[in-house]
């Protein structure tokens, strides 16, 4: 649905701030803050996936994460950008599957 009106209000918002991030190491701290990842979290992109797939980490019925400061991380990134990109849109299809919301807005 690309037009609509979501009312954020009930979700759990999390931010990911990406301002001044410029590694892949600095990128997966950045994650697991905003993303209040478990202290376990093993800073690379297969326990991101399985922290953002796991049914104990968002207990809401909706979660949305706000990736700040996105504009030009493709270039930062390179291919990180690319790999962190098919987690959340694989993660978005996993909580759907859970009947659950899980959105993530780039701004």
């Amino acid at each position: 649905m690309k037009n609509a009106v979501h009312d954020l209000r009930s979700d759990v918002t999390l931010r990911v701030e990406l301002k001044g991030v410029r590694s892949k190491k600095a990128l997966l701290k950045a994650l697991a803050v905003g993303l209040k990842l478990p202290k376990q979290f093993g800073h690379n992109w297969d326990a991101l996936a399985d922290c953002l797939m796991d049914v104990n980490w968002a207990k809401s019925g909706s979660t949305t994460v706000l990736v700040l400061d996105a504009g030009n991380a493709a270039t930062r990134f390179g291919e990180n950008w690319q790999s962190l990109l098919e987690i959340f849109d694989e993660s978005c299809v996993w909580w759907g599957e859970h009947d659950k919301t899980f959105r993530v807005v780039l701004v």
